[in-house]
């Protein structure tokens, strides 16, 4: 297991005042915020899977806000039109319609919250907090509707290199129907527009001029590698110990890497426009089992002028949150 030496855990309180939804007895909260491509599937399965035996032990997994991954809050943090293809999942036709939602979400975790007495630890978990909230508004509107009464507040975020992320999520792309080779998709990324995706420090400052930078917790996935990986960490934080009976755990890695073949047979699938989405996550699903491994990677070249957009932001990152470990962010070069 590698040293951890200068990764941020304080935590410190953050309060708004308003009624509380719950008994009166102090309730923390910890919302989990990606990054993406940084074990945020494995967190988000093992809290749907044990939310039972989990509110046992005093932590509530609200499913008010989704069943698996909280798009609920998401949606309701933003304004109507925004993330359309999130949107699909609920029928929203207008604003109004979007208001009432955002109302009845916010009402229902409340309700959750208030018969759940017991529970002494609510945790949200959404990678699409990160990626779909670019503006302090949106994290305000999310702050008011779900964060209004707590103890303890903690944003929990995991980080790594630009372009190890970025390589990644190609393979979730190309389930999704991405139909570029990855040279195009991280030409495509590096428009502006795009920047507040990977720039993690500015991610990291967006959320912490809302809660506190005191408040923001912020974890290496490349320091994280030991049994269990993410989740392991992620549990560490709640004080769970996955080295315990009972606990559901999913044996086969989620979102697997694909290696170049199968992202061969997918782009190539998804060129042709002849599968419907059901028809793709099958494929995807058999690529996952018999094409695991390392993917494709771009040019040296491209990967180097990629990564060089957010160096100096990495810095600061590192300095501020693990200065003993540069390597951190450092990514995974491609050969000459």
């Amino acid at each position: 297991m590698r040293s951890r030496k200068g990764v941020a855990k304080g935590i410190s309180s953050w309060r708004i005042s308003a009624p509380p939804c719950h008994s009166g007895k102090p309730m923390n909260l910890t919302v989990h915020i990606g990054t993406t491509k940084t074990g945020s599937s494995s967190i988000q399965k093992f809290l749907s899977n044990n939310r039972d035996i989990l509110r046992d032990r005093g932590i509530l997994v609200p499913s008010s806000l989704g069943r698996v991954i909280h798009l609920n809050a998401v949606l309701s943090a933003l304004p109507f039109g925004k993330s359309p293809d999130l949107a699909q999942t609920i029928p929203l036709t207008d604003a109004e319609q979007h208001a009432a939602f955002r109302e009845n979400t916010s009402a229902a975790f409340r309700e959750e919250i208030a018969g759940a007495p017991g529970c002494q630890e609510v945790v949200i978990t959404a990678e699409q907090l990160h990626s779909r909230l670019p503006l302090p508004d949106y994290i305000q509107t999310f702050r008011d509707l779900f964060c209004r009464d707590f103890s303890t507040i903690r944003i929990v975020i995991y980080v790594r290199p630009q372009l190890d992320q970025i390589i990644s999520l190609y393979s979730t792309m190309l389930r999704g129907g991405y139909a570029h080779s990855l040279g195009d998709f991280i030409k495509s990324r590096m428009q502006p527009i795009f920047r507040p995706y990977f720039d993690l420090r500015d991610v990291i400052t967006r959320w912490a001029d809302v809660f506190g930078r005191e408040n923001v917790i912020v974890r290496p996935y490349k320091g994280v590698a030991r049994d269990f990986g993410t989740l392991g960490d992620f549990c560490e934080l709640l004080k769970l110990d996955l080295g315990e009976e009972g606990w559901q755990l999913d044996k086969q890695q989620v979102n697997a890497s694909i290696n170049v073949a199968g992202q061969e047979l997918l782009l190539m699938l998804n060129k042709t426009g002849a599968l419907d989405a059901v028809q793709r996550r099958k494929v995807a699903k058999w690529a996952e089992a018999h094409c695991t491994g390392r993917g494709a990677m771009p040019p040296l070249a491209q990967a180097q002028a990629f990564q060089s957009q957010f160096d100096e932001g990495n810095a600061w990152v590192t300095e501020t949150f693990f200065p003993d470990h540069p390597e951190y962010l450092e990514p995974r070069w491609p050969e000459a």
